[in-house]
């Protein structure tokens, strides 16, 4: 059996989580081809075994750190020739490649492709519906935006012979159509969190004292994060830690970051979560699987939603009602008033019980094996569900 993944190139998650069912794929003796751009082909192609070839790009434009989504829609206009090219170069792939499944992240061209050449296709996303209109509740614009890429994303998804949502059960909202083709399977994980030596046994591994209080920061892939980083570079002499991790990602260069005897720099951690077991706390954007991570892990989390993206408000505030989240906004914060919430957060003892509950809760979750289980069922079957 075969099966070529093809996950959203922005940001490094969609490529993370895909790597985490990927293992699983091969474990079975499944054949993976991968194929991305940006953020994603550049994780794949230096930090995985997978062989994976690269897709035209699509861009999001940010806006002093903020996301732009009038900007990326102004600028944009050669999207649906980018669409296009996107499908051409996919079809050349899988009828090279001929596989006998296609799993698309996030990555909506993808459905539409398959749909054409007559294979099965299953989508992975945490996000079906669309809430721009949610932040700029005066702009028409931006509801006549929403609803034509939500008309888009509700029928290239019913596309598919399943539509996966890593997460736990009724974690998104799902428009009616969708709702038989549904299935929450739990987060994606790399590995399972039982099956982590203890945070004693990592700080030793990777030369810690048991002692240190340990902060570490992870910003994905994308140029979003460069401004939290260089708040935290800015607060650093203020925080009570032994060390500061920063996780940049490919497309931020590190040479902001001072020389420190308290700062790490590294820009991608293959053992992610390992890195986030071992620390005490965590800040990051609110990407969907570091969220994942996090809430499986149990690791207190000071969460920077990115401003004006709808998906990222969104796992914050679930989140924040799992109990181990605090957010903030990076704009109105300045550097003492990072290192104080920082070093507030760092000696919350509830918030840490409240990590560790949560954790409990996610950790219960097989997800990768449970959207194995649905994908093998097709492929087994010649695109006949059992």
């Amino acid at each position: 059996m075969k099966a070529l993944i093809m996950p959203c190139g922005i940001g490094m998650g969609h490529a993370s989580r895909c790597m985490a069912l990927a293992g699983k794929l091969q474990d079975e003796g499944v054949e993976v081809l991968f194929a991305s751009y940006g953020s994603g082909y550049e994780i794949l192609n230096e930090h995985s075994q997978y062989p994976v070839l690269k897709l035209p790009e699509l861009k999001f434009h940010s806006n002093a750190g903020e996301f732009d989504l009038k900007g990326t829609a102004k600028r944009s206009v050669d999207t649906p020739f980018i669409f296009l090219k996107s499908m051409y170069k996919e079809s050349r792939i899988i009828k090279k490649f001929r596989p006998d499944v296609v799993i698309a992240d996030s990555h909506y061209s993808v459905p539409v492709t398959c749909k054409i050449i007559g294979i099965p296709c299953f989508m992975i996303t945490n996000e079906l519906i669309l809430n721009f209109s949610d932040i700029y509740p005066q702009d028409r614009t931006v509801e006549y935006l929403e609803n034509g890429i939500g008309r888009v994303i509700k029928d290239i998804s019913g596309y598919c012979k399943s539509v996966i949502v890593p997460d736990i059960d009724h974690s998104v909202e799902i428009p009616p159509k969708l709702k038989d083709m549904v299935f929450y399977t739990g987060p994606f994980l790399k590995k399972r969190p039982e099956d982590l030596p203890p945070k004693e046994k990592l700080r030793e591994k990777f030369g810690f004292q048991s002692s240190d209080k340990i902060l570490l920061a992870t910003v994905g892939g994308t140029e979003f994060g460069k401004e939290l980083l260089k708040l935290i570079c800015d607060a650093a002499p203020l925080i009570n830690c032994n060390w500061i991790i920063l996780v940049t990602g490919p497309n931020i260069k590190p040479d902001f970051i001072p020389e420190s005897d308290k700062i790490i720099k590294k820009v991608f951690l293959d053992d992610m979560m390992d890195w986030m077991k071992l620390s005490d706390l965590i800040i990051s954007l609110a990407g969907h699987t570091t969220s994942m991570e996090v809430a499986s892990l149990g690791v207190p989390n000071l969460m920077f939603p990115i401003d004006g993206h709808s998906e990222q408000i969104k796992n914050a505030q679930n989140m924040k009602k799992q109990g181990l989240s605090v957010i903030r906004d990076i704009k109105r914060l300045s550097a003492s008033e990072l290192a104080d919430n920082v070093n507030n957060l760092l000696d919350d003892q509830k918030l840490k019980r409240r990590a560790e509950i949560t954790g409990k809760k996610f950790s219960e979750y097989e997800g990768v094996n449970n959207a194995l289980k649905i994908i093998m069922s097709y492929g087994n079957n010649k695109g006949k569900p059992l």
